[in-house]
Formats: structure tokens, C-alpha cells, sequence
């Protein structure tokens, strides 16, 4: 057994192409790459199978549910199969690193990872119960207290927990983890990114979106439950009859529908919207849009992470954020000249700033170049399996273990 054998478990992997998904198998194949013997444990048909110096165990089941109970189904199974392989496949050593898909995945495998000698390491993308609690309001805290319990002990049994911003450090910290247990490792850009789009790419896209000569501002991704809209459709409203400046949502999500309607209701015909566009398509698509739009609602920035920005960055297009004005996102925007942010509710803040844009392709170019440069320094594919690198080579060299 080499000291270099690393397990990631996470219940979406390639070719699903959910963020959480693509980042993983960045990460894994880049690891393999580098000389790591690399596993990863996720749901789909039975079986182990490699692929990119990558070996795949697959749970069973589906990485799509419908419904609630579905949904908890496929978590309880994936939960069960993921602590059987790792019971069957680790022999002390190895290096475990649990993501947050399923929410309960730290709490149910931590335990088991530990007692068989292995270094376990908490990648979160998102952290629950509290983002349930902040969705269903506070009387439900207490209900999930347990489980935060869990979780917390989890955490604290790590080796190292790992998130996105500085924002998400906050829970970590008052659960009761060491500061230098705690990384702070940004979700990067598709690696398809890192170099830019073709102008007979992005043309093509613009033609297709019949935005020749028009200021397109857009919104990539997933409208997910914790992403705010109403902000942007009343910019979009106030908007309407200036032909010039077009609104496209690209992407799919759970509010999709929602988000739909409500255009439809107001009659918004200055907004389109246009399907997911795969890894391959990416880049164009992102370039396609004069400026993007990312959004998260009052509350929840130390809670997740739009992941949407370092794709934004990477194309070299400014990022206007609606959300917290003091979060790390709204900070980084601010310091290094690459966007704008807007508190929520702020729709005649918004539209002005999109319609001082359109006037002025100057600025536009200018936060650009800064969107660019800070993809360039942080937000590369390389620059960050380095950091893990460093990291996971910790562990190898040692042999302490935490109580």
C-alpha cells in the first residue's frame, strides 16, 4: 500500500457535470497526474473502473432524484456503500477527503476513515444543517442540533477542513477547529478556460442569442435556492426599453421555473433564457456576455460559495454581485477593480451601473484585464492542486494522528 493513496468521497463525479462534480474530477485527475494513486468513491452503475489515472468505485444508484424522499433514499444508500468501500479499501496510511454532497457524509464516514488509519480531510462546498435552518427560519434549529453535533465533532476530528472563501472560516472556527487546521483553498476555473474563447466563438454565441450590437449582461449557471433574482429583475425592469442591453440567463436549477414566470408576468422581453452549456462550450458562452451577474441571498455568504465567479474572472469579463456588501466576494470586487457589488434590493443601483457600462467599453475592458489577472494569480487549475499538493504531502510525512 503506497502513503501516496488518496480516497475522495462525493456522491457526483465525471461525467456528471454539477460544479462540485467537475471541480472533484479536476482535482483527482491532476493528482493522479502528479503521481498519487487516486480513488474515488461516488454513486452511478456498480463497479470499479478507471479512467485518467483515476480509479472510480461506484456505489449504485442515481446522482438525479426527484422529490424529497427520493432524494433522502439515494443519500442513505450512498452514505451506506461509501462506509462499506472505504471499510474494504483502507489499511492505514491513505488519505480521505470527504466532500459535502451528501450533507451528512463528514459525520457518517469520518469515524470509520479514522479508525482505519487513515488522514481525513473535510472539503466543504457548503455547510449543513445551517443552511436548512436559514431556508426554514430559526425555529428549526434546535431539531437539528444533533446534527450539527455530529458535524462539529467531525470537523474537529480532521486533519485539515478546506473551504472556498474566507468567508465560510466563520463556522468552522466557533465549532471549535484550529486556525491551522483550517485552509482556505478558491474553487478555480475549468481547466478549459485557461485559455480564452476564439472571437469566431464568441460570435458564433452572439449571433445565436441575437445580441449582435447589443450590451449583453448575464447570468451563468445554476439558479439555485440560496442565489437572489429579485434584484435583477427589477434592474432588468427598469431597463426594459433600452434595446440595446439584453439579459441572458444560461443555465438550469431549482428556481429556473420560478425565475421564468416571473419574467413572463412582467413581461420582461429585454431577458432570454438559454440552456446549460457544457465544459467544452464554456468558455465561449462566458466570453459571449459583456458582464455577468452572480447573486446570493442575505445570510447565506458564510454558508456557500458561487462558484460561477472564477469561470467569470477566467473569461476576462467584469462580475456585478448582488449579495452581502461586506462578504469576501463583494470585498474582493472592490479591491481589485474587477467588478461592482450591490446590497439586495438595490434594483435602481443596478440598473444604473449596467447602463453607465454600456455607455462606457472603455471601463468595461478595464475591469475586465483586472478579472483576468486575478483568475491569472489565483484562480488557475495549477495554482491550486499546488496548494493541495503541499498539503496532502503533509500528511504523508506524518505520522501523528488527532484525538
Amino acid at each position: 500500500m503506497s502513503v501516496r493513496r488518496i480516497f475522495f468521497v462525493n456522491r457526483v463525479y465525471w461525467p456528471n457535470e454539477a460544479a462540485t462534480a467537475q471541480l472533484l474530477t479536476d482535482l483527482a485527475e491532476a493528482l493522479g497526474a502528479r503521481g498519487w494513486e487516486v480513488h474515488v468513491i461516488a454513486s452511478g452503475d456498480h463497479g470499479v473502473t478507471l479512467h485518467r489515472r483515476v480509479t472510480i468505485h461506484r456505489t449504485g444508484g442515481s446522482a438525479e432524484h426527484r422529490g424529497l424522499w427520493s432524494r433522502a433514499l439515494n443519500y442513505l444508500r450512498f452514505l451506506r456503500a461509501a462506509r462499506r468501500i472505504l471499510t474494504q479499501q483502507l489499511h492505514g496510511g491513505e488519505i480521505v477527503v470527504l466532500k459535502t454532497d451528501p450533507p451528512l457524509l463528514a459525520a457518517v464516514a469520518t469515524g470509520v476513515a479514522s479508525r482505519h488509519g487513515a488522514h481525513v480531510v473535510h472539503w466543504i462546498q457548503d455547510i449543513y444543517p445551517e443552511i436548512v435552518v436559514r431556508h426554514a427560519g430559526e425555529w428549526f434549529a434546535p431539531l437539528l442540533q444533533p446534527l450539527q453535533w455530529l458535524r462539529n465533532r467531525a470537523w474537529r476530528r480532521a486533519r485539515y477542513c478546506v473551504v472556498p472563501s474566507a468567508d465560510m472560516r466563520e463556522p468552522l472556527l466557533r465549532a471549535g477547529l484550529p486556525p491551522t487546521r483550517l485552509n482556505v483553498f478558491p474553487n478555480w476555473a475549468p481547466r478549459e478556460l485557461q485559455e480564452p474563447a476564439t472571437a469566431e466563438e464568441v460570435a458564433a454565441v452572439r449571433a445565436a442569442w441575437n445580441a449582435s450590437g447589443k450590451f449583453v449582461v448575464a447570468y451563468s449557471g445554476n439558479l439555485g435556492r440560496v442565489h437572489e433574482f429579485d434584484t435583477i429583475l427589477g434592474a432588468a425592469a427598469q431597463l426594459r426599453g433600452e434595446s440595446v442591453i439584453q439579459f441572458a440567463f444560461v443555465g438550469h436549477g431549482p428556481r429556473l421555473a420560478e425565475v421564468s414566470l416571473a419574467v413572463a408576468k412582467a413581461r420582461l422581453t429585454n431577458v432570454q433564457f438559454y440552456s446549460f452549456q457544457p465544459r467544452e462550450k464554456l468558455g465561449a458562452s462566458l466570453a459571449a456576455a459583456d458582464v455577468h451577474l452572480v447573486s446570493l441571498r442575505p445570510g447565506f455568504d458564510s454558508l456557500v460559495n458561487p462558484s460561477k465567479l472564477s469561470g467569470i474572472l477566467a473569461a476576462g469579463r467584469p462580475a456585478l454581485f448582488v449579495g452581502p456588501p461586506e462578504s469576501a466576494m463583494a470585498t474582493l470586487l472592490r479591491t481589485r477593480a474587477c467588478g461592482l457589488s450591490f446590497s439586495n434590493g438595490d434594483s435602481d443601483g443596478l440598473a444604473r451601473a449596467i447602463r453607465a457600462l454600456q455607455a462606457d467599453t472603455a471601463r468595461v475592458r478595464d475591469l475586465g484585464k483586472a478579472a483576468r489577472a486575478v483568475y491569472d494569480e489565483a484562480l488557475t487549475l495549477e495554482v491550486n492542486v499546488n496548494a493541495w499538493d503541499t498539503m496532502l504531502q503533509r500528511l504523508t510525512k506524518s505520522e501523528s494522528t488527532l484525538p
